[in-house]
């Protein structure tokens, strides 16, 4: 189905050419820069492309940070999802700003900049 259908079958082989990677995030600017929040993504799914783009919308901009119960500052952001021939997938998720990973809990899936070569955008596997 593809994410406008949010059911997700990750194919096997396919992404990009560099060690059959599947999927990216890289940071754009920090949360607090000038520019304000930008990160990009990307995930092969079904032999497609679906890139994205994760900012904080003006609304989301003018709410302050969260603090969780365990001391982590959150806020929310968007992301923007499309590929070829695709309805455009409008989702929003948390940035936790002490790490920079977005999470996306309808989902259950992860946006890490830090996540190995390229980043990491795809299933959350919590360690708990």
């Amino acid at each position: 189905m593809g994410w406008a259908g949010h059911n997700y079958k990750t194919p096997r082989g396919g992404g990009n050419r560099r060690k059959g990677k599947r999927s990216g995030c890289k940071l754009h600017t920090r949360y607090g820069d000038g520019n304000g929040f930008f990160m990009t993504v990307w995930k092969v799914e079904n032999g497609k492309m679906w890139k994205g783009k994760i900012f904080r919308s003006k609304k989301q901009s003018e709410i302050a940070p969260t603090t969780s119960k365990t001391g982590k500052e959150w806020v929310s952001v968007t992301l923007v999802m499309s590929a070829p021939m695709e309805k455009t997938v409008v989702q929003y998720g948390m940035l936790n700003l002490q790490n920079n990973k977005v999470y996306f809990k309808e989902w259950n899936m992860i946006a890490n900049p830090n996540g190995g070569v390229g980043g990491y955008f795809g299933k959350h596997i919590s360690k708990n």
